[in-house]
């Protein structure tokens, strides 16, 4: 399994890693009370990308005003 993002601490309590092995990507979303992880085939990966790029546009968009 190759570390792509190793665990990177983005928040107070908020940390995500990404990794890959063979096709797949795979990502984890860990907090002090949960994690979870979910693994991508190459063009959901992109399909997931595009989304939450998407959600940061509208987000970036509605705080103009």
């Amino acid at each position: 399994m190759e570390s792509i993002i190793e665990e990177r601490k983005i928040g107070e309590k908020l940390t995500i890693g990404v990794q890959t092995e063979g096709e797949e990507i795979g990502l984890l979303v860990a907090s002090e009370d949960v994690s979870a992880s979910c693994a991508f085939l190459a063009d959901e990966w992109e399909a997931f990308v595009e989304a939450v790029n998407e959600a940061d546009q509208a987000i970036k968009e509605e705080k103009k005003g």
